[in-house]
């Protein structure tokens, strides 16, 4: 039988110059199209932290807010990817805005070794916004779909596992939690002897996402 391997290796001993092979790979193989630039735009809403005890990692903590422009994207690549027309992926798009006027959620990775919502757990998890602190709806495991581990780049490995993590977006008297006027918005992850705290700037993010929110 012949070595498809073998054949490759000695095909880029024969032709000079990496240019010329990487010309001859991308002319004798279909190439798929790159989406990537999707994917980049959402890193700017993960936020990742690693705890220590000397030199041995204790915690490592990546999040993705949901926001309206992430949902956005993923939207975007859904549609790309199941050939959904622009009607049908503006329909997902109201729903998932709808989703964030319920909830404000999160995609969370965690090492295996340090589970998450479980009252016995090490760690818990909560939100403060703005000086005031909410306990979490819901967190639990859930399995992430193709088009948030694109939005998750290099972060997601199989190393971690993926919770789900969600807030009311309102308080008890209906108001919402995230407005004009708001500053910060932080994801506390604590133990009885460490703290991990990621934060969103979010006057950095809401010239684009209230627009988006408002369609």
């Amino acid at each position: 039988m012949v070595n498809i391997r073998s054949i490759f290796l000695g095909l880029l001993v024969l032709l000079p110059g990496c240019g010329k092979v990487v010309d001859w790979v991308q002319g004798t193989f279909t190439q798929a199209s790159s989406l990537d630039s999707r994917c980049e735009q959402a890193q700017k809403y993960i936020k990742s932290i690693t705890t220590y005890d000397q030199l041995t990692t204790t915690a490592r903590f990546d999040a993705l807010w949901l926001s309206n422009e992430v949902r956005s994207l993923y939207c975007d690549l859904f549609a790309i990817k199941f050939g959904k027309t622009e009607e049908q992926k503006m329909t997902l798009l109201r729903r998932q805005f709808e989703e964030n006027n319920h909830f404000i959620s999160f995609y969370v990775l965690s090492l295996y070794e340090c589970p998450l919502g479980d009252p016995q757990s090490e760690w818990a998890l909560f939100l403060n916004i703005d000086g005031k602190n909410y306990a979490p709806l819901e967190v639990k495991v859930v399995e992430l779909s193709p088009e948030y581990v694109c939005l998750f780049g290099k972060k997601f490995n199989r190393f971690k596992l993926v919770y789900s993590v969600k807030f009311d977006a309102k308080n008890v008297e209906g108001f919402s939690l995230i407005t004009q006027d708001t500053n910060n918005m932080s994801l506390y992850f604590r133990s009885t002897k460490k703290e991990a705290v990621l934060t969103w700037n979010i006057p950095f993010y809401t010239s684009e996402d209230a627009k988006k929110g408002d369609e």
